[in-house]
């Protein structure tokens, strides 16, 4: 059993957590090693000893913590079908608004590179895409205040000579913030010309909670078709 000690227990017997104490650093206890290992009651997590502060180990499987995680959607329905869209302008700007929509179920990268954050104990489909009053809505993990990174990976038919570009945008319908990526369309009308958009999110109040999330929408300037390669959802490191 590893020894059980709340933030009392820990920084009165073993070594004081508080960087605020002794300038740059907690109070050093000479008389513990490096990778000593305890279990915060406080915390509800395992904490070591890295010889300056106490560092946390693992994280509890709560919706109030959570940790890195990666969730790489590949194709989407019975048939792994990729969503592919027919892209046209308007005039020398860009034309309407293609929402990428998948079908259900989700078919994701296997693991380790899907590797869904500690706090999602039973992963499903629900806890990336969720079916809301105004439709499908890609969510974040839902821990206030982390940040996401989200990766759309196209496959780009241009048509020959073509020249413009490809506009993919994030947007959250109901708070109006939307985040925009746009890439150069490529030349020639091969297919398989590949086109990569990030987009950053943080999940706040504006975006967690019933009915909330993102939408997904792509445009061009040029004609063009976008086959939808994937799309990654990378929930970063937060305490």
């Amino acid at each position: 059993m590893i020894p059980r000690l709340s933030d009392t227990d820990r920084d009165g017997n073993l070594a004081d957590n508080d960087i605020l104490t002794v300038p740059p650093f907690g109070v050093v206890n000479t008389a513990i090693t490096p990778g000593l290992l305890i279990f915060n009651s406080d915390a509800n997590a395992f904490q070591f000893w890295d010889g300056e502060l106490w560092r946390q180990l693992f994280y509890n499987t709560t919706t109030l913590m959570g940790n890195e995680g990666v969730v790489k959607v590949n194709s989407g329905g019975i048939d792994q079908e990729l969503p592919k869209y027919n892209l046209t302008h308007s005039g020398n700007s860009y034309g309407t608004a293609q929402e990428v929509i998948y079908e259900l179920p989700l078919n994701y990268a296997s693991s380790p590179t899907t590797s869904w954050p500690e706090n999602i104990v039973s992963p499903a489909d629900s806890d990336i895409y969720v079916n809301t009053t105004s439709g499908y809505k890609w969510i974040e993990n839902p821990i206030l205040g982390q940040v996401h990174v989200w990766r759309l990976i196209l496959n780009v038919d241009s048509r020959s000579n073509s020249s413009g570009s490809l506009l993919a945008r994030l947007r959250n319908i109901d708070s109006n913030f939307e985040v925009n990526s746009i890439q150069l369309l490529p030349q020639g009308s091969s297919a398989g010309n590949i086109l990569t958009f990030y987009f950053y999110t943080i999940a706040d109040e504006a975006s967690v909670g019933a009915n909330k999330g993102y939408k997904l929408y792509l445009q061009a300037d040029a004609t063009c078709t976008a086959t939808v390669h994937s799309f990654t959802r990378i929930s970063n490191f937060k305490d």
